[in-house]
């Protein structure tokens, strides 16, 4: 280990006498952290080093005395990363602080995190690299195993469900766009069962594994192979028409029927089933292409096993898919146009009867100026697959009106598709970094089913929405009947109850019982309360004594375009 620089010394920490030398408890503590420290001299290039260098590079101090040796040691996919970083750091002060991989004395390539600071001379120029650097092979390692697990069969190497359905989303969306054929096909193994009763059940999982193989080598490079479960394989082909797609199937049939898979001296007849479906044709979601798939390999096994069968729609079908499709290219042109508006309605304050805040509820103009209610399109925007299309024209629509009117208080709807848009997020956080002053008047509503669709996911959206400075409600609250649990992990500030426990509440006994019992749920947790569909005085005294929050329905006033009424302003009911 090189001794330390004189400049470091002079810069330790005051040590009383009688204790180890300011230099000796450096090196100790540099040495109990397992980092390295350097010193580069830009101008000369010289590279100094610190610490247990033999033990985390594998080779002794002089050994990479040189910017320039260092720099041939760094794996070339990484090299123009850090030499950003460092140009980055020099020309506008970024903070450096890289991870790369470097070819050790022993010719093993380690990931190592680097961060230093630049010493910058009187004319600006930087003379002077002063870091520190940590082995973090052992992370980086767990990290790749962590990422496998999430995309990748653990059995056959292939993609998994998940992963495969991401890539079908992403070739559905291409096929849409630039008019590219494509097929999705769903392979069962035929009566693996009896291969596992007969051999057991790890000559079945081999089974399943030269299978994947053998897919692998009848299949093209650019097509996709995934494993969806059990005795089930999928196969995305993108840019591959119908008479293609069926040359395909045929020829994974064949190899399977033609030649028995061999395993430890077992030659073991195998043959496949496969259900096909064709897209971009009458499907628009990659869970639809694969439900799809699923029943035609069902109608395939049903035929006699060994075959294919394409998913095909009845006429009734078609006629319902040409008419989503005209809607949906509707609300694409509205969107354009502008058509797309709010109609207002707004949420009172139990206690002082007082309008708090507004939601947002969406409607469309049709070329004849007449309005659309949300059901007569929102249905068919979600089952083509423009839900997260539209929450952010919703959202952008919803922040232009905020910033508008600095008093407005304004709740939007989202759906759970767009719990999970990173993109709809970064929106929302640049929104809210170019005006601050709307956040805290931007209430967003996600329901509770698909809050409880994927509660992990959604409890990270929530948790951004509210860093942010926005509040978060949940919808619908009650219909999926949230546990203790899960309300816990979401931390919203408001829960909105399902007008289904609202409607006739005057006259239900049980339903007065599940409110009194929801406020205490809600009481556990801090949350504020918000009835829907409250429709008549005896309702609302109802709900007023129960301690709800909030009073939201055509009681207190309808969907307007207009804001016929101001927050802060008392209202008497309808």
């Amino acid at each position: 280990m090189t001794s330390l620089a004189p400049e470091t010394a002079q810069s330790l920490p005051h040590i009383d006498s009688g204790t180890e030398s300011a230099q000796d408890w450096v090196r100790n503590a540099i040495g109990a952290s397992g980092d390295i420290l350097y010193k580069w001299d830009i101008l000369s290039d010289r590279l100094n080093w610190a610490g247990e260098i033999e033990e985390v590079l594998g080779e002794g101090e002089n050994a990479i005395a040189s910017g320039h040796g260092f720099n041939n040691r760094i794996h070339p996919e990484d090299l123009p990363r850090r030499l950003k970083a460092l140009s980055d750091h020099f020309s506008q002060g970024d903070n450096y602080d890289c991870e790369y991989r470097v070819r050790n004395g022993q010719g093993v390539v380690i990931w190592v995190h680097d961060r230093g600071r630049v010493e910058i001379d009187a004319n600006g120029m930087p003379v002077a690299m002063s870091g520190v650097m940590r082995i973090i092979t052992q992370r980086k390692q767990n990290e790749a195993r962590l990422e496998r697990i999430a995309n990748y069969d653990e059995l056959t190497g292939h993609f998994n469900r998940a992963r495969l359905r991401d890539e079908l989303e992403h070739a559905l969306s291409f096929s849409r766009r630039f008019k590219v054929d494509g097929a999705f096909l769903v392979i069962g193994v035929d009566k693996l069962a009896m291969v596992n009763n007969a051999y057991g059940y790890e000559i079945g999982d081999a089974v399943l594994v030269a299978i994947g193989q053998r897919l692998d080598r009848t299949l093209r490079a650019s097509d996709v192979i995934g494993r969806l479960g059990g005795d089930r394989f999928g196969v995305l082909l993108t840019n591959c028409p119908e008479e293609c797609v069926v040359g395909c199937m045929d020829r994974i049939i064949q190899s399977m029927r033609e030649q028995a898979i061999e395993i430890d001296g077992q030659s073991i007849p195998i043959t496949v089933s496969i259900g096909c479906v064709l897209f971009p044709g009458l499907v628009n979601t990659a869970y639809e292409v694969m439900t799809k798939a699923e029943s035609a390999l069902t109608y395939a096994k049903k035929a006699g096993r060994c075959c294919y069968n394409v998913y095909r729609p009845s006429e009734q079908q078609t006629l319902l898919h040409r008419r989503a499709m005209d809607i949906g290219t509707q609300v694409q042109q509205a969107m354009r146009d502008q058509r797309l508006i709010f109609t207002y309605q707004p949420i009172i304050h139990a206690q002082s009867m007082t309008v708090s805040k507004y939601e947002c509820l969406l409607r469309m103009k049709d070329l004849k100026g007449e309005i659309l209610p949300a059901g007569a399109f929102i249905p068919v925007v979600e089952q083509l697959g423009m839900t997260r299309l539209l929450d952010r024209y919703v959202l952008d629509m919803t922040v232009e009106e905020l910033r508008k009117d600095p008093a407005a208080v304004l709740s939007l709807n989202i759906s759970g598709l767009t719990a999970t848009d990173q993109s709809w997020l970064r929106a929302l956080i640049a929104a809210v970094k170019s005006t601050p002053a709307i956040a805290p008047r931007l209430i967003v509503e996600i329901t509770e089913t698909a809050a409880l669709h994927d509660i992990e996911e959604s409890a990270r959206f929530v948790n951004v929405v509210r860093d942010v400075g926005c509040r978060v409600a949940i919808d619908d609250f009650g219909a999926g009947f949230t546990s203790f649990r899960h309300l816990k992990a979401l931390t919203v500030d408001l829960v909105k109850i399902d007008g289904s426990f609202v409607r006739n509440l005057a006259n239900n006994v049980d339903q007065q019982l599940f409110i009194r019992n929801l406020m205490g749920l809600a009481g556990t947790f801090g949350l504020e309360t918000v009835a829907e569909f409250v429709e008549n005085e005896a309702d609302a005294q109802v709900l007023i004594q129960a301690g709800v929050h909030y009073l939201q329905g055509y009681h207190y006033g309808r969907p307007q375009f207009d804001r016929p009424w101001t927050v802060g302003q008392r209202i008497l009911s309808a």
